[in-house]
């Protein structure tokens, strides 16, 4: 549903969008500035029109409650001369009738400004309220009273003329259709329902005269005039009544809206109430000459305060639309001011508007074309926090990140650079040692052919040697056993010797004991005497006999002590060659156990030597196809340096707002050119930079010992108080340590840092050369995007 009312719109506003892309944006401005204006100017006219409307409104109601005052005071002109037009009546009515005709000739002075003034929808009826006046000035300026009929009957029609002037000057002005309630009530008492009680109380006067004059005439009363003048004054009685009770509602009304009713207004009912007391008291067939006159006093009393109070409230209602008038008139002059003053800002701040896109579009459009310059450098920016100034914002930094981006790939395309020379440069040095190494696996081709002859013929010599070791290993197991059958006889004779030593032993004591026997047997003899002499003779020589064994077995016993240590001597002789001999048995085994493995390895090796021989043929073959490849990547590292320096040289035509490494290694080489002549004094010259040799946008050359710590820093003093080790996250000893790990002819570092322009961790790439065992010296630049 989404897509379908996009595509709608899309459909309906493609002419619109057609057309706007025709004109040029001054063109649209200048429309759609001047369209708003049109509109708050025609927003702000009918507004105007709508209250001046509403003031033409009042000064017509003014107007008419104007006529309808001078109607008020015709009507009252009148009455007053129909009062006194009976001269008999009263000899005061003269002094009334000089009145009447003086208020005539008011008449006519008001009648002139009439006519000199516009009433607009109400022109025609204040040319017949004027015409009503001259009637009115014509017919009685030279009246001679007392009136007679025809003069009654005129006052009539004019009184009748009158008030129906009243009321169409009352619908046509508006003065009763009013929205206010207390305007609106106020002119319907006094333009409406004092009026009416007004032509009654004028009629009860001319009926109250008329009784009068009818009482006092010769003293005789008419009884049939006096019953129409009884029943005139019976309806006009009831007539006021009505009026009576219709006007006191007033009171009430001004007490619900808050208003106080005006002083006059209680005289003037208290009057009428009066009046009406006077009026209950007519009864019978005749009305007496004092209570007539008694009703035409009282009524035309009545008749004048109420004359009083409708002037009072007439007045009243003129200062209500006199306020009225004067509040439109401010609000249309304030109206007037405001759209004048809304006009002017709106044309102000539209122009300003106008001014500030152009201008904005214009600061806009320079940026893009400086961009497209190739100037990253230009800082874009725009006064306020409207939507073009965010795109100001937006596209300064995508200026900005451009720049970094076009810094970073002329930074790696430096370091390609660079790094293509050095890789050109190794494959070079590859292709050459490459070709060295081919020649190498010739000969060692050429030599493993004669290795694997030797190790064939080695193989065959150790076959032969194994055999006959195999021969050697049985006659030495063979003569083995031969040595240990005599060992076992040896330990024959051994056991032999020890029994007959032990056979001896007992002949030996076999021999002591007969010696005892026979030197027991020969003290028995020398016992016996004569008698033992024989037998002593015998003991002595069994003695020399027993004497004699003992040497013998003496004799015999050393002779086998001699034979067993003999032959004890013997048996660990051959006991001794037993166990040489066991050894140069296991020897022989195990010589021929080797002589065998020898055999078996020289078989292999020999046959290992030929698949080595045809692996180094193969690596030849692979030596050869390095090479080629080797040539390849030569020539593929020279186009990739060719290529990286014309990246550089397209990258070297933007201005950017960062460093790049190329930038960084010419800083370094500035001053390492410097150091040969000036030496270590080559630090302070650094740090005091005074031609600003040494410190390039985010770019400075710096330098710093093994301890960390700063010894010289482009441009800024302050930094050789700062400690490497003591950064904030920059892992400061591991850049000291790789820095310095560097071979003598430098080399990039890449380490972490805060950024102080973006306010961040970003990766740097600083480019150093050593000038001292202790000192380093560098510039680096920033890799992040």
């Amino acid at each position: 549903m989404p897509s379908a009312r996009r595509s709608l719109l899309s459909v309906l506003m493609r002419p619109c969008l057609y057309l706007m892309g025709k004109f040029s944006l001054r063109f649209k401005l200048l429309g759609m500035l001047g369209s708003v204006l049109l509109i708050s100017l025609c927003f702000g006219v009918a507004v105007l029109l709508a209250q001046m409307q509403g003031l033409e409104s009042v000064d017509t109601r003014q107007a008419g409650l104007e006529l309808l005052r001078q109607s008020g005071r015709a009507l009252s002109l009148v009455q007053q001369i129909r009062a006194a037009g009976n001269a008999n009546l009263d000899p005061s009515n003269q002094e009334k009738l000089r009145v009447a005709l003086s208020n005539i000739t008011t008449l006519s002075t008001v009648l002139t400004q009439l006519k000199q003034q516009d009433h607009g929808r109400l022109r025609i009826e204040a040319q017949e309220l004027s015409s009503l006046l001259s009637s009115l000035a014509s017919d009685f300026s030279n009246q001679k009273y007392p009136l007679d009929a025809q003069a009654r009957q005129n006052l009539d029609q004019l009184e009748t003329k009158l008030l129906v002037f009243s009321n169409s000057a009352v619908q046509k002005s508006g003065l009763l259709q009013d929205a206010d309630a207390t305007t609106y009530s106020l002119a319907d008492l006094a333009l409406n329902k004092l009026t009416t009680l007004n032509v009654l109380l004028s009629k009860i006067v001319m009926s109250a005269s008329q009784s009068a004059q009818d009482s006092t005439q010769d003293g005789v009363p008419d009884l049939s005039k006096s019953s129409i003048q009884i029943a005139q004054l019976s309806l006009l009685r009831e007539q006021l009544q009505i009026a009576s009770v219709v006007s006191q509602s007033m009171h009430l009304t001004w007490s619900q809206n808050g208003d106080a009713a005006p002083s006059s207004y209680s005289e003037a009912q208290q009057a009428n109430q009066q009046l009406l007391v006077s009026l209950q008291k007519i009864s019978g067939e005749q009305i007496a000459a004092n209570l007539a006159n008694e009703i035409r006093t009282q009524a035309q009393l009545a008749l004048t305060k109420n004359d009083v109070l409708q002037v009072e409230l007439q007045k009243r209602v003129s200062d209500l639309l006199q306020e009225r008038a004067k509040s439109l008139r401010w609000f249309v002059y304030m109206l007037l001011v405001v759209l004048l003053g809304m006009s002017f800002a709106t044309i102000y701040l539209s122009f300003g508007f106008y001014l500030n896109l152009l201008h904005a579009v214009k600061d806009l459009e320079h940026a893009a074309e400086v961009v497209a310059s190739g100037d990253l450098t230009t800082t874009t920016k725009l006064e306020g926090s409207d939507e073009l100034s965010k795109t100001a914002l937006a596209i300064d930094k995508a200026n900005f990140n451009l720049s970094a981006l076009v810094a970073n790939v002329r930074t790696n395309a430096s370091m390609v650079l660079e790094l293509g020379k050095e890789l050109s440069e190794d494959i070079g040095r590859m292709a050459i040692r490459t070709e060295q190494q081919a020649n190498s696996l010739v000969d060692t081709a050429s030599n493993m052919g004669t290795l694997s002859e030797t190790v064939k013929n080695n193989a065959a010599n150790a076959q032969s040697v194994d055999n006959l070791a195999s021969n050697v290993r049985m006659i030495a197991e063979s003569s083995n056993e031969t040595m240990r059958a005599a060992v076992d006889t040896m330990q024959g004779i051994h056991a032999s010797s020890i029994k007959v030593h032990e056979i001896v032993s007992m002949i030996d004591k076999i021999a002591f004991q007969t010696d005892i026997l026979a030197l027991n047997a020969a003290v028995e003899a020398a016992h016996a005497g004569e008698q033992g002499r024989g037998f002593a003779v015998v003991a002595n020589e069994v003695r020399g006999l027993a004497q004699r064994t003992a040497d013998s077995a003496r004799q015999i016993r050393n002779l086998i002590d001699d034979s067993v240590h003999r032959v004890e001597t013997g048996v660990k002789q051959i006991h001794e060659v037993n166990t040489t001999l066991s050894e140069i048995v296991a020897g022989i085994r195990s010589l021929a156990t080797d002589i065998k493995a020898i055999s078996t390895a020289s078989i292999e090796q020999s046959q290992s030597l030929i698949h080595i021989s045809q692996a180094v043929h193969e690596l030849d073959e692979i030596t050869k196809s390095n090479s080629a490849m080797v040539d390849n990547a030569k020539s593929a590292s020279a186009e990739l340096g060719s290529r990286a320096e014309k990246l550089t040289t397209v990258v070297a035509a933007f201005k950017l707002r960062q460093g790049t490494a190329d930038e960084a290694h010419s800083l370094v080489k500035k001053a390492m050119s410097l150091f040969k002549t000036q030496g270590m004094d080559l630090l302070d010259y650094i740090t005091r930079d005074p031609h600003k040799m040494f410190a390039d946008r985010d770019m400075y050359v710096f330098a710093f010992d093994r301890r960390g710590q700063y010894r010289a820093f482009a441009g800024n003093a302050a930094k050789l108080e700062v400690n490497l080790f003591n950064v904030p996250g920059l892992d400061g000893r591991k850049l000291v340590a790789d820095a310095f790990d560097l071979p003598e002819k430098g080399g990039w570092v890449d380490y972490a840092i805060e950024n102080p322009l973006l306010k961040r961790v970003e990766i740097k790439t600083s480019y150093i050369e050593r000038i001292s065992d202790d000192i380093v010296v560098g510039c680096g630049v920033y890799k992040s995007v």
